[in-house]
């Protein structure tokens, strides 16, 4: 009885830890690397010369664009989906949780005034009290 009551002071302790965990503030930051990119028949590729936590990534360019996939590479250098974006007016900013080194834009409606110039990455940090 007494390491049952024990076991379950621990477990209250623990989801008291993981949902303070959950409420920190976040704030996103740049990842201050060099991002290079090139276009590709299967869309456009955008790379960091290594992999980074993803939080977030800015398109940067002129235009409006529709109907987006966005591709992460995951450790076994093969494209995954991650998320189908309706579009907007760049720039615009697309919420992004992965652990990666290059985002696949794939853009399945053309619209002749649109380009895409680069994209930013961007991680968070926590907010100290």
């Amino acid at each position: 009885m007494k390491r049952s009551k024990c076991l379950l002071l621990i477990l209250v302790c623990l989801s008291q830890i993981s949902c303070a965990a959950l409420l920190t503030k976040q704030e996103y930051v740049l990842i201050d690397r060099p991002v290079d990119g090139m276009g590709t028949f299967h869309g456009e590729i955008y790379w960091l010369p290594e992999s980074a936590a993803i939080r977030k990534i800015a398109l940067l360019g002129s235009g409006q664009l529709q109907n987006l996939e966005i591709h992460v590479r995951d450790e076994k250098r093969e494209w995954e989906l991650v998320k189908k974006v309706p579009g907007g007016r760049l720039p615009f900013e697309i919420p992004l949780t992965a652990e990666t080194d290059a985002v696949k834009i794939i853009k399945l409606s053309r619209i002749a005034d649109s380009r895409i110039d680069t994209i930013q990455f961007y991680t968070f940090a926590d907010i100290g009290d």
